[in-house]
């Protein structure tokens, strides 16, 4: 008896300390400001965006591969990589960096989108039927989603680079885009839809549609028929245009609609639209109202700033809608538009390792390490440690977008 009292003595002062050590750790989080500081918004400006910018840069350019693919995803943190793949965002991401090479030109910038298609390019095999198409390594099946965001990297590549390229150089990556935008055409289906997928071997189009092909889809043609001369592609734009809206709007929102596919849909919609309605286009109209629809079920029914993963792909279509405001001279909407964007795009830019407010983000300041390769990724969500390409590509593509329009 004497002896365990002894032993209980002992032990006391430990049980003391571990109590006294688990109050000093618990005090910050008994504080409501604590948590209240949490749901704060930075307050950025213009050069905010530049750093931002330019930290996406020096984390795309280190994750791209000697093939011209990218490195899929990592952990920020440990610096695991992981070798998933997935051939839509791979040319997702070369859209986005093939944009900052339209907007922010550096040589290095430009070389690796030259990678890059020319990964695409070398990547490709005759078809069925004697046409020469993409076919992503190690995959049996085309998707639709590829070809079109190849599609809008050629064309921002072309848009960007136009007064620079030898007319026979310039004239070899436009080829490349019309055999890309011809086997679109051949995907086409009634209804305004795209054929989501194509086999390889056997030539077949698997005739169901999804919104973000069909949203991707619409986005390369009216931007190959506005800066590149496609005309012909105006009266497809015209057909599919009343029918895509219906689809994934007033269809997706009746009872037994399902609201994903409009998620889906959403930004590369109104990123389309907003061309139709900048190039003043027959059923412009129809184009903005479209647009103005979409995105209060964004904000409203869909509660964009609410969602704790990164939402930067929904602020593409933000901005987009704010542009078709402005035009329509809609000052009351530009304004709740642009509170929504400035929110969103506040926290957003806490996610970025080596961003310009990553210094209030609790979670990244917490980690025990932050592996210098991570340096200007974007995580996933505020408490993810996953940074992943298509994340990056979407936030990307947000900042430039706001730094023409917006600041």
């Amino acid at each position: 008896m004497l002896l365990r009292i002894i032993s209980l003595s002992l032990l006391l002062p430990l049980f003391i300390m571990a109590d006294s050590t688990l109050k000093s750790r618990l005090e910050p989080y008994c504080k409501p400001e604590y948590w209240q500081g949490l749901e704060q918004v930075p307050k950025f400006e213009r050069q905010h965006l530049v750093t931002a910018i330019e930290a996406a840069r020096v984390y795309y350019l280190n994750q791209q591969y000697q093939s011209g693919n990218f490195l899929y995803a990592m952990n920020l943190s440990s610096g695991e990589l992981f070798e998933d793949d997935n051939q839509v965002r791979q040319a997702g991401a070369l859209w986005a960096l093939s944009c900052l090479n339209r907007d922010r030109f550096t040589e290095n910038t430009r070389r690796a989108v030259l990678a890059g298609i020319d990964f695409f390019e070398r990547n490709q095999k005759k078809s069925p039927s004697g046409e020469q198409v993409l076919a992503y390594p190690g995959e049996e099946l085309l998707k639709t989603g590829t070809v079109a965001l190849f599609c809008l990297s050629l064309i921002e590549f072309l848009r960007g680079q136009k007064e620079f390229l030898p007319p026979e150089v310039y004239q070899r990556y436009d080829d490349l885009l019309e055999q890309q935008l011809t086997f679109l055409q051949s995907m086409e289906m009634a209804g305004g839809s795209w054929a989501w997928q194509y086999d390889l071997h056997s030539g077949y189009r698997e005739k169901i549609s999804s919104p973000y092909y069909d949203g991707e889809a619409l986005l390369a043609y009216c931007k190959a028929a506005r800066y590149l001369g496609r005309k012909k592609l105006l009266p497809r734009i015209k057909a599919a245009l009343p029918q895509l809206i219906e689809k994934y709007t007033v269809e997706s929102w009746a009872a037994g609609g399902d609201r994903e596919q409009t998620k889906g849909f959403y930004q590369w919609a109104c990123m389309a639209f907003a061309e139709i309605v900048e190039a003043g286009w027959d059923d412009a109209g129809i184009a903005a109202e479209g647009a103005m629809a979409l995105t209060w079920w964004q904000i409203y029914d869909n509660k964009v700033e609410s969602r704790e993963g990164n939402t930067a792909y929904a602020v593409e279509g933000l901005i987009a809608a704010w542009r078709i405001a402005k035009l329509r001279q809609d000052e009351k909407s530009m304004a709740t538009i642009r509170q929504v964007i400035d929110n969103c795009l506040g926290r957003l830019m806490l996610l970025q390792v080596g961003g310009p407010f990553q210094k209030m983000n609790p979670y990244l300041t917490g980690l025990p390490r932050v592996h210098p390769k991570a340096y200007g990724g974007i995580s996933a969500g505020p408490y993810s440690n996953i940074i992943r390409i298509d994340n990056v590509q979407h936030q990307l593509n947000a900042m430039l977008l706001a730094v023409k329009y917006l600041y």
